[in-house]
């Protein structure tokens, strides 16, 4: 039985087609304005790295695979390169910063350190001992 385009589509698991939605609409708003200022782009940028989180990729894999979206941007390929860089660069510092905020479990906590508790004997105080037996 060969398998068409649409049954592979079907069978394709739903992290995957989160993937392709999320780095479309990321181009999508890239091509109207590749600013990480801008609200919009920001938003795309930050939900799309979320699905990449999501799927448990390793920062590594994380920033390549932003890398390779950014590259189907074609508004960042009409820049002069020293401004594409510039615009590359904080793109990349912004997803790497969300993978960092957005991959802590919810289980991690702070440490808490125990509480010492002060015990003093009643024979290592300079005042006056009572006698043994006494209560």
């Amino acid at each position: 039985m060969a398998l068409d385009a649409w049954s592979r589509k079907r069978d394709m698991p739903k992290s995957s087609e989160m993937r392709r939605r999320t780095a479309a609409a990321l181009v999508r708003t890239l091509e109207a304005s590749p600013e990480v200022a801008n609200p919009t782009t920001r938003a795309a940028l930050r939900a799309y790295v979320d699905v990449l989180v999501n799927e448990g990729l390793p920062p590594e894999a994380v920033v390549i695979a932003f890398k390779a979206t950014l590259v189907r941007a074609r508004s960042l390929q009409r820049l002069e390169p020293e401004l594409r860089e510039q615009i590359r660069a904080s793109l990349v510092s912004e997803c790497i910063e969300r993978y960092f905020l957005a991959s802590v479990p919810d289980d991690v906590r702070a440490p808490i350190t125990p509480r010492l508790e002060i015990v003093r004997d009643d024979r290592s105080s300079d005042g006056p001992r009572a006698p043994e037996g006494a209560p």
